[in-house]
C-alpha cells in the first residue's frame, strides 16, 4: 500500500469505557494447612484460646476490559487502555470539550477546548501518543518522501510505560460503517496495556485546557482537586469523562467562582474517534465558491515548485454500491450511504424544537440538486440515550447544544480530518438570548410591514421562524459553507418592494449572507413573510452542488496519486461549471466575507444600491421610532424597553450609515479563471462616490433630528445627541482615513475614477460650507467640523511616508484658509480659532 506522510497541527484524545472494579479471593494452600494445625492444638489443650493468625496476602485480579477502539480496564483507581498493534500509525481524532463550566465565565457545556489528530507509536517498551503535525504530504513511492520525513517529526505528547503485552481478537469495523481501509475481517491481535490515569487525569494539550487555560484565567492545576468521572469504549471511538481544577488568577473577573474562591472547576470530556486509514478524496478549493479549507503543500518528484493544496471541508457523502453510482450518473436522485443527523440537545425548550429541525431539513432542496435524496436531517436526542450508548459529548453525534447564556448569538464550527477536508463532527453553539437578537432585528426591520412585530414578546410562531431562519445559517456553516456577505447585492432595489417576485425569489440569493429581513418594502408594498425572510436560495443551492456532487465517471486509481489525481480531474469539471453559472446569473456570485472593500459585499445590507436602499431604510426607521413607547409598553417598566429599542433603531441607522460609507473608495473584486474575461479589479467610478458623500451629507452630516429630537429623547439621556454622534464618527472615520485618501490616490489612474485633488475640494466644501456665508453653527456641525480636523490631523500623522499625504494636508490647509476668513456668533468664531489654532499646530510639529 502506498503510504502518504502526513503533518499536520494536531493533536488527539482517548476517551475509555466506565467498566467495574473488582477483586476475586481464595485461599491458598499454606493457609489450609495452618488452620489444621489450630484444629490439632485445640484438641491437646483442652480449654486453651486459640491464637488470632494473620491472613496471607491475596493475589488480586482485574477484571476483564471493556471491548472497543481501545480495550478499557478499570482496576481500584486506575485506567488501562489496551492498543492493538493494527492501530499503530493508524489517526484518531481527539476532541475535547466543556461538559459543564464555572458561572459566568462566558464559556458552556458542550463548547469545544481542542481538536488533534494522534497517532499511537512502539518504542523501546513503550508506547509514544504522537500529534500529527499536518502541513506537508509526499507520497511514500517518491524519492523526496525521505528528504520530508527528515525535515517534518511529528511531537511526542506523552510516552506511556508497557503495563502488559496480550492479544486481542477484534472486527476491525462494524456493519454499516462508512470508514473506509479497515479490513473486513475478524483477526487476532497483539495489543500493549498500558496506565492511562495521569495523563487522563492531568493537565495537557489533549485532555485538559492547555493554551486555553490562559485564555480562561486558569492557573495551577489542582491534581487532588480533579478526578476521572467515567471511560466508555465504543468501535470505532473511546470517551472520557474528567473532573479538572484550577486556580483562578487575580484578573480573572469573569468567574463567580474564581473571584469568590480563587478555584475554578470544569467538567471535560475527551473523545477519540478513529479516522479513516484511507482519506476520502479530496475537493480542491475554488475562490469563486465559498468554503471552510484544510491546507497542506505538498510534494512530489516530478514537479518545479512546491504548491499548497486547499481542500475545502465537507461531509463524505458517497453511493451505498455501483448500482446506486450507475442511478446518480444518469440523473436519478439516491440516497447517501451515510446521511449527516442533527441531534437537538434535550435541554433546549420543547417549543423550539420543531424550528431547529426544521433549519436543518430545509437544506434538502440543496442536496437535491446535487444529486442526494434524504441526505440531511434532524432529530430529537433520544429519551433512551444512555441505554444506546449515546452521549452529547460524543464525537459521533452532532448536535445542537442548547447554551444558558446571556450572549446574544449563535455559531456553527465544524471538526474535520486535515488530510482530506472530511467533517467528521459539529456541535452547533446556540446561546437561549439568541431570541432577543432576533426580536429587535425583526421590530426594526420589519416594524411597519409585520404588525405581529408591536410587542416586547414575539408570539411562538413568529419566534419560531425566526429561529428556524437562524438554524438554517448555522447549519449551512456546518456543511463547509463560509459566508456570502455579496449575495444580497444581486437584488435589485426595486425588486425588494415588487410584491410577486421578491415573495417568488427572496430578498437575498444566499442564507449565508447577513441580510437578515426586508427593510426595503413599504407599508404599502402589502409584503408577506415569503418576502421579508431569507431562505435557503440560488447560491446556496448551487454551492451544496459544486462540493457534493459526486462524480462516478472518474475513476479513483489506488494510493494517495490516484485520490489526487482523480480530484484534479473533478476540479476541471466544477470550473466549466462555475463559468455556466456565473455567466448565466450574479445570484451565483461569491461575494466572500466582506472583508476587502467591496461595497456589493457587506454585512446587513440589502440591494444593489445602498444610497437608495438606506433611503427607504430611514422612511421605515422614522415611522418604527415614533410608535416605540406603545408597542414596547410594559406595566412597572422603568423605559429598558423603549431604551432597548431606541439603542436598535441607531444601530440599524449606523448600518445604513456603514453600507453607503463603503463606497467611497470602493474597490470591486471579481475571482476568474484563465478562461474568463475582463479585469479581476475595478474601483468605485466618481458618480457613486459622490452620491454616497452626498448621502451622507444629508442624512449624518446634517443633524439627524428624527432621532435626536424624538419626543421621548429626553427619558433616555440627558443630550439628545450622545447616541446619534457615532453615526457622524463613522462616516468622518471614512471619509477623513488615510487609507481611503491613500485609496484615491491608488486609483487615480483608473477610468472614471475621483482624482484627488477634485475629492479634497469636494470634501472641505462639504463640510465647512457655512464659512462661506459666515453661516451660524449649531452644536451639531460644531461636532462634526471639529471631529473632522481631528480625524484629518490624525491622518496627517500616519500618512507622512506616503503619497496621500500631500493631500491630507491639502485638505488641512484649506479648511484653514476659510476659518480664518468666516465669521458667524461668538461660539461659532470661538469655534473656528480653535480649528485655526490646532492646525498651526500640527503643521509645527
Amino acid at each position: 500500500m502506498k503510504r502518504l506522510l502526513f503533518i499536520a497541527l494536531a493533536a488527539a484524545l482517548l476517551t475509555p469505557t466506565t467498566a467495574n472494579a473488582g477483586i476475586f479471593k481464595k485461599k491458598n494452600k499454606a493457609q489450609t494447612e495452618q488452620s489444621t494445625q489450630q484444629s490439632k492444638d485445640k484438641k491437646s489443650k483442652k480449654g486453651a484460646q486459640a491464637q488470632p493468625q494473620r491472613p496471607a496476602p491475596r493475589r488480586e485480579v482485574r477484571p476483564a476490559a471493556m471491548p472497543g477502539l481501545f480495550n478499557v480496564q478499570h482496576h481500584k483507581d486506575d485506567w488501562f487502555f489496551q492498543i492493538p498493534d493494527s492501530l499503530l500509525g493508524w489517526p484518531f481524532l481527539s476532541t475535547t470539550r466543556f461538559i459543564s463550566t464555572p458561572v459566568e465565565l462566558g464559556v458552556y457545556g458542550g463548547e469545544l477546548v481542542s481538536s488533534h489528530v494522534l497517532y499511537w507509536e512502539k518504542a523501546n517498551n513503550r508506547l509514544m501518543l504522537r500529534a500529527m503535525a499536518y502541513d506537508a504530504s509526499a507520497d511514500s513511492t517518491d524519492q523526496i518522501h525521505r528528504a520530508l520525513v527528515a525535515s517534518t517529526e511529528d511531537p511526542i505528547i506523552a510516552s506511556f510505560k508497557l503495563d502488559s503485552v496480550g492479544t486481542k481478537t477484534v472486527r476491525d469495523t462494524i456493519p454499516g460503517d462508512s470508514i473506509k481501509g479497515i479490513p473486513q475481517r475478524v483477526k487476532k491481535h497483539t495489543t500493549y496495556s498500558v496506565r492511562m490515569t495521569d495523563f487522563l487525569r492531568g493537565e495537557n494539550v489533549i485532555t485538559g485546557l492547555g493554551e486555553n487555560a490562559k485564555r480562561y484565567n486558569a492557573a495551577g492545576f489542582k491534581s487532588e482537586q480533579s478526578y476521572i468521572e467515567s471511560v466508555r469504549t465504543y468501535p470505532i471511538n473511546t470517551e472520557v469523562q474528567m473532573v479538572k481544577t484550577y486556580g483562578a488568577v487575580a484578573a480573572n473577573q469573569a468567574s463567580v467562582a474564581g473571584r469568590l474562591t480563587g478555584l475554578m472547576t470544569f467538567r471535560l470530556n475527551t473523545s477519540f474517534v478513529l479516522l479513516p486509514k484511507e482519506p476520502m478524496r479530496p475537493r480542491y478549493f475554488d475562490n469563486r465558491v465559498g468554503y471552510f479549507i484544510e491546507s497542506h503543500r505538498e510534494y512530489n518528484d516530478d514537479q518545479h515548485q512546491v504548491r499548497r493544496r486547499y481542500m475545502i471541508t465537507r461531509w463524505r457523502l458517497e453511493p451505498k454500491n455501483a448500482e446506486d453510482a450507475e442511478r446518480l450518473q444518469r440523473g436519478e436522485l439516491i440516497e447517501p450511504k451515510k446521511p449527516i443527523v442533527y441531534y437537538i440537545d434535550p435541554a433546549t425548550p420543547k417549543q423550539w424544537r420543531k424550528y431547529l429541525i426544521a433549519g436543518v431539513n430545509d437544506w434538502q432542496t440543496a442536496f437535491e440538486q446535487a444529486g442526494w435524496k434524504n441526505a440531511i436531517r434532524a432529530e430529537e436526542w433520544p429519551e433512551n440515550a444512555d441505554s444506546l450508548g449515546m452521549s452529547l459529548e460524543d464525537a459521533r453525534f452532532s448536535v445542537i447544544r442548547y447554551l444558558a447564556s446571556p450572549i446574544s448569538n449563535a455559531y456553527g464550527p465544524h471538526v474535520s480530518d486535515p488530510r482530506s477536508g472530511e467533517i467528521i463532527e459539529t456541535h452547533i453553539g446556540w446561546y437561549h438570548n439568541v431570541m432577543q437578537l432576533c426580536h429587535d432585528w425583526y421590530m426594526t426591520q420589519a416594524g411597519t410591514i409585520d404588525p405581529r412585530t408591536h410587542s416586547m414578546k414575539f408570539d411562538d410562531e413568529l419566534m419560531g421562524e425566526l429561529i428556524r431562519f437562524v438554524s438554517s445559517h448555522e447549519v449551512g456553516h456546518t456543511l463547509g459553507l463560509r459566508h456570502n456577505m455579496g449575495a444580497s447585492s444581486a437584488t435589485p432595489v426595486d425588486s425588494l418592494r415588487n410584491k410577486a417576485w421578491v415573495e417568488t425569489n427572496g430578498h437575498t440569493a444566499s442564507i449565508m449572507d447577513y441580510a437578515r429581513f426586508n427593510y426595503v418594502a413599504q407599508p404599502e408594498d402589502n409584503i408577506s413573510t415569503p418576502g421579508i425572510f431569507p431562505r435557503i436560495n440560488t447560491y446556496d443551492k448551487w454551492a451544496i452542488e459544486w462540493g457534493y456532487r459526486y462524480f462516478p465517471e472518474i475513476a479513483e486509481d489506488a494510493g494517495e496519486k490516484g485520490r489526487l489525481a482523480a480530484a484534479d480531474a473533478e476540479r476541471l469539471i466544477l470550473n466549466k461549471m462555475t463559468i455556466d453559472k456565473l455567466t448565466k446569473s450574479r445570484r451565483y456570485w461569491f461575494g466572500g466575507e466582506g472583508n476587502d472593500n467591496d461595497p456589493r459585499a457587506q454585512t446587513e445590507d440589502l440591494g444593489d444600491d445602498a444610497m437608495r436602499a438606506s433611503d427607504y431604510g430611514i422612511k421605515n426607521l422614522k415611522r418604527i421610532i415614533t410608535q416605540l413607547p406603545q408597542w414596547v409598553r410594559e406595566e412597572g417598566d422603568l423605559d429598558q424597553n423603549l431604551e432597548q429599542m431606541f439603542v436598535s433603531v441607531v444601530g440599524q441607522m449606523r448600518r445604513y450609515v456603514g453600507h453607503v460609507s463603503r463606497n467611497i473608495a470602493g474597490l470591486y473584486h471579481d475571482y476568474k479563471s484563465v478562461e474568463q474575461t475582463g479585469p479581476v479589479y475595478v474601483p468605485e467610478e466618481k458618480e457613486r462616490m459622490q452620491r454616497a458623500m452626498k448621502w451622507l451629507d444629508e442624512q449624518v452630516l446634517t443633524e439627524p433630528t428624527w432621532i435626536t429630537e424624538v419626543s421621548y429623547i429626553n427619558r433616555l439621556t440627558r443630550d439628545g445627541q450622545l447616541h446619534a454622534r457615532s453615526l457622524a464618527d463613522l462616516s468622518l472615520s471614512v471619509l477623513c482615513s488615510a487609507t481611503t485618501f491613500g485609496r484615491i490616490v491608488t486609483f487615480s489612474s483608473a477610468k472614471n475614477t475621483y482624482q484627488p485633488e477634485n475629492y479634497v475640494n469636494d470634501l472641505v466644501r462639504m463640510l465647512f460650507r457655512e464659512t462661506a456665508s459666515g453661516q451660524k453653527l449649531n452644536r451639531w456641525r460644531r461636532y462634526v467640523q471639529a471631529q473632522a480636523v481631528q480625524r484629518l490631523i490624525q491622518s496627517w500623522s500616519s500618512s507622512t511616508k506616503e503619497e496621500a499625504h500631500a493631500y491630507v494636508t491639502m485638505a488641512l490647509q484649506q479648511i484653514q484658509q476659510r476659518v480664518r476668513a468666516a465669521g458667524g456668533d461668538a461660539a461659532t468664531r470661538a469655534h473656528y480659532k480653535d480649528i485655526d489654532q490646532q492646525i498651526t499646530l500640527t503643521f509645527e510639529k
